[in-house]
């Protein structure tokens, strides 16, 4: 399947299959895609049997890579669960149906919302207040509505599983590649010279126990880059469930903290905003997890999870294969075993940072002090990105009384500065 009308009339006969009657979809518009899938938009021709007047096509194309190819299935089950929620507490759209052989979703059509990518850049510093305002809502929401559906989320995710040989393992190592990330970021900093506080060790080893159990745990969509949410009627809506499931919501809380690490931020860190952002999420998970209306309670979790997403940027920066990576690493070498890969066949577990010089030394140094420069473009990107992170770190864990918090805060200034 290569070519858009064949994606689209593969789309239709789902929904004929589906629902009756003879679908068809026409006005086809093409979407911004997550990575390599193709997005469409599409109108319904009118018929008595469906009664959405437009729909989202995505495509997600097999690429031979069996960790990468595994995330539609985690998608498709997100979607599945997600639609099964009461409107009040869904994320984003409804699934309409699916072809897992085909790699296909149907998914209904939010319209032409704004992304919060988008907001965030035009927005003066009172609109970026409330936009983080209505964000700490939304997710608290989500987050409230879904503490108690894991059993719900398992029983169809391991339907899904069953009748695929491998697919169950292949998705718990999806998950702990995220704890991975959070340990490899630490050995990346080690290599490159710099000292990590004990305080920094402790809150790093916490989250990335809670990433796999334990914690305040919700359905989350884990992927809340400002591209991926898009703002309707005052109302957030959360896309892309590639990486969607139940973990630690502060995970998600810490993410918005942090700036959306990975993304470059349009805005500088905003206490307002950040803590209108906090507050409002409180309000709505309160009642679900009372500790978080302890100050130090709250103000722990936040801090690891930042800890957690700066380290896992970090890991994101090793130029090594990751053959290379998983063959010289004894932790990770064992999970992909239990999950049956073949090390020699990996592509990229995450994106590459690539610079202009691969052979350089340097390529692998992004994080040498800012005196060390000249940087290729790709790199002042990087360590712009990395700069916020750590620059979020700093600002929010120096707000907290115990002496441990400005430990951390001094670490995470100290980072900022030799990215600057």
């Amino acid at each position: 399947m290569a070519d858009t009308p064949e994606i689209v009339r593969a789309a239709a006969d789902i929904l004929t299959k589906r629902y009756g009657g003879e679908q068809e979809l026409v006005d086809v518009e093409r979407l911004d895609g997550s990575g390599l899938a193709d997005v469409f938009r599409a109108k319904v021709v009118n018929n008595p049997f469906f009664q959405h007047r437009s729909v989202v096509v995505k495509h997600s194309p097999a690429t031979g890579d069996e960790l990468a190819d595994a995330a539609f299935l985690r998608e498709t089950v997100a979607y599945q669960f997600a639609t099964s929620l009461s409107a009040d507490v869904r994320p984003g759209p409804v699934l309409l149906g699916y072809d897992t052989a085909q790699r296909i979703l149907i998914i209904s059509d939010l319209g032409d919302g704004q992304t919060l990518a988008d907001a965030l850049q035009d927005a003066d510093p009172e609109t970026h207040v409330e936009l983080l305002r209505l964000l700490g809502r939304a997710l608290g929401k989500m987050h409230a509505g879904t503490a108690d559906e894991e059993d719900a989320f398992n029983v169809l995710f391991q339907r899904m599983m069953r009748s695929r040989p491998n697919a169950a393992n292949l998705q718990l190592l999806r998950d702990r590649l995220l704890s991975h990330r959070i340990r490899i970021g630490m050995e990346f900093l080690e290599r490159a010279g710099i000292e990590i506080p004990g305080e920094v060790r402790f809150a790093a080893t916490n989250v990335r126990t809670r990433l796999l159990r334990g914690g305040m745990r919700a359905f989350t969509p884990f992927d809340l880059t400002p591209d991926n949410i898009i703002q309707t009627d005052k109302k957030f809506h959360f896309l892309d469930y590639e990486w969607a499931g139940f973990r630690d919501v502060t995970f998600d809380v810490a993410f918005v903290v942090a700036r959306f690490p990975v993304f470059l931020a349009a805005q500088p860190f905003n206490a307002a905003a950040t803590e209108a952002f906090v507050d409002a999420w409180v309000s709505e998970v309160r009642g679900i997890w009372p500790s978080v209306q302890h100050p130090d309670t709250l103000q722990a979790r936040i801090t690891a999870g930042l800890i957690g997403w700066a380290m896992s940027s970090v890991s994101m920066l090793d130029p090594v294969s990751p053959a290379e990576v998983v063959e010289h690493d004894a932790k990770l070498k064992a999970d992909f075993a239990a999950a049956g890969l073949d090390v020699s066949a990996l592509g990229p577990l995450e994106e590459a940072v690539e610079t202009d010089d691969a052979s350089s030394e340097a390529a692998g140094d992004v994080l040498r002090p800012h005196s060390h420069g000249p940087f290729t473009a790709d790199e002042v990107l990087v360590r712009r990105d990395l700069r916020e992170t750590f620059e979020s770190l700093a600002a929010f864990a120096g707000t907290g009384k115990d002496p441990a918090y400005q430990t951390i805060a001094e670490f995470g200034r100290t980072l900022a500065e030799r990215l600057r």
